[in-house]
């Protein structure tokens, strides 16, 4: 276990437009950071389940997040799932998530039940999937997260979920999740080819200047075959431009978390010195 950072580090991966690449990156990144020897967790909290569905064959049969966000006697120990790939657990989606919203929307606290089964667990580095809406589910998936990593595809129309996340996030970290930091918005799917594509990142790295990762993710096959094949870009094709691409934003992920971390670690210990 690498345990690096001493607890847990929990990466929400969010945006309120379909197609924008959330599945493939959750589970992409998440593969890196195992590669790496840190122990991860994938949360799906997309009721179309193409992180669990991306990742095994064997988790029907098993506890679902349903089980593990209604029923108060399941622990997340007992709900993860050992995955076929090294280093990675998950807790896969349920079909009646529209049941878990509403039984959550009802609940005194709902949006902090993720937050509170993820305490204590002995994962390095959780990372979470959400659906396109802003629900109940998405609120818990940033109430419990450290960071929010916000993927885009370079197709023009994938800008206008854009600004909802920002606001959904500011919201969050305002209200109930002041400790929520925006590791940066990171285009996954883009198609150098095309001058609109091009465009669309100019547009982002002019309006939100620092935040855009600089590793871009190509319009890449090997990377849809490889979720077909139930395997990440990395075990696919390793040698592949798309597996290279997404070590390198991998690296700048977690360099930007080190950062942060490391800040906080400073200021904490301002605090224990005025004390």
């Amino acid at each position: 276990m690498n345990h690096q950072f001493g607890r847990l580090i929990t990466i929400t991966i969010c945006q309120r437009k379909g197609g924008v690449g959330k599945s493939t990156a959750t589970l992409n990144l998440s593969c890196v950071f195992a590669g790496m020897g840190y122990r991860i967790l994938i949360v799906d909290l997309d009721d179309q389940a193409n992180t669990s569905s991306s990742i095994s064959n064997h988790l029907r049969g098993t506890h679902t997040i349903e089980d593990l966000l209604l029923n108060d006697s399941i622990s997340l120990q007992e709900a993860a799932i050992r995955t076929d790939w090294d280093n990675v657990w998950m807790i896969p989606a349920s079909r009646n998530l529209s049941g878990v919203i509403k039984h959550l929307d009802s609940e005194v606290g709902g949006h902090l039940v993720l937050k509170e089964k993820l305490a204590g667990t002995e994962f390095d580095f959780c990372f979470i999937d959400n659906s396109p809406s802003l629900n109940m589910l998405t609120i818990n998936s940033l109430t419990a997260a450290d960071y929010a990593f916000l993927p885009l595809s370079s197709k023009y129309f994938s800008l206008h979920g854009l600004g909802q996340t920002l606001e959904a996030f500011g919201k969050v970290q305002k209200r109930i999740n002041p400790a929520l930091l925006l590791a940066g918005i990171g285009f996954v799917i883009h198609d150098r080819r095309t001058a609109l594509s091009n465009e669309v990142i100019e547009k982002v790295r002019d309006k939100y200047p620092g935040i855009l990762f600089e590793t871009i993710i190509g319009l890449n096959i090997k990377i849809e075959e490889a979720s077909v094949k139930k395997q990440s870009i990395l075990t696919y094709a390793p040698e592949d431009r798309g597996a290279e691409q997404y070590r390198q934003l991998g690296t700048e992920l977690l360099s930007r978390i080190r950062a942060c971390e490391d800040r906080k670690a400073e200021v904490s210990y301002g605090k224990e010195v005025v004390r």
